[in-house]
């Protein structure tokens, strides 16, 4: 006959949590496992909720930076209406609380704006580029193409064809250029032309940059490439009396937050009819 003891003497089964024991063993190894099973679950709740905290913290601090950011965009473009602050590329700091935000503003008419540029200036910020003087001249008279209204022209009728004969499924818009991308679009420019030329254009001043003004080297280099003989009084013709800044705030929360807001912004209007304080012609953010 078995004695107590061997009757509560476990029997184990190896691999299984579940031992076959008798009644009381048997009990406690349950609620043992039921105990690993229950820590697991609870550390794996820890650890969602903990998660779900540092989520919720990071777009708090994302949306705060954001509308720092968007709140200094404001405050620049209001000084600079009041004549305040001018549009001279210096960085200006405006803090709040936890968080600081540095603004700068700067002039689009320091660009060239293919829109209304003329061709020769066009061809010499190509060939700043890199652009052969042939290929330069080329992609000058297919910009000029690209933004003309005058639909009689007798190169017009053929426009369509050689960009179909490109492979293009599209043809010149005969309409002005809505954004620096829009460029890639034009039959002769590449990629790293684009690339390079990106920088130093813009859809924006529909005006001609000035040579004494200028501070963009390249800018200021196809300039004096295009106009060697000429005065900055004959090379500044203005299509009409407009003012556009654009203004970039990076701001900065105490919490991690940062976010980067560039607003593009005519403070003066472009028509002698139009009546406003001020216009934002584009608005792009971005968290960093």
């Amino acid at each position: 006959m078995p004695s107590e003891q061997d009757e509560l003497k476990p029997l184990l089964v190896p691999g299984t949590c579940l031992a076959h024991r008798p009644d009381r063993g048997f009990v406690l190894v349950l609620v043992l496992c039921w105990l690993a099973v229950l820590t697991f679950l609870a550390a794996q709740i820890t650890t969602a909720t903990r998660a779900a905290v540092s989520i919720s913290a990071n777009i708090r601090n994302s949306a705060v930076a954001e509308a720092l950011a968007d709140g200094a965009v404001h405050e620049a473009i209001f000084r600079v209406v009041a004549r305040q602050w001018q549009a001279d590329g210096a960085t200006h700091i405006v803090r709040a609380a936890q968080a600081v935000v540095e603004v700068r503003i700067d002039d689009e008419a320091d660009k060239i704006d293919p829109n209304v540029a003329p061709a020769v200036l066009i061809q010499a910020l190509l060939r700043e580029c890199g652009a052969a003087p042939k290929a330069a001249g080329e992609l000058a008279a297919a910009i000029l193409e690209w933004r003309s209204l005058d639909l009689l022209r007798p190169a017009g009728a053929t426009s369509a064809s050689r960009y179909r004969a490109s492979g293009r499924g599209y043809a010149p818009p005969h309409a002005r250029f809505a954004s620096v991308d829009e460029l890639g679009l034009v039959l002769g420019m590449t990629k790293e032309l684009l690339a390079c030329v990106a920088p130093h254009v813009s859809v924006y001043p529909l005006s001609v940059p000035s040579p004494e003004n200028a501070t963009d080297p390249m800018v200021r280099r196809a300039l004096q490439e295009a106009y060697p003989y000429d005065t900055p009084q004959t090379v500044a013709v203005t299509v009409h009396e407009v003012s556009v800044i654009r203004v970039t705030a990076l701001s900065q929360q105490a919490g991690g937050g940062r976010f980067r807001r560039v607003a593009v912004v005519r403070v003066v209007p472009a028509e002698p009819n139009e009546d406003f304080v001020y216009r934002i012609l584009a608005w792009e953010g971005s968290a960093r």
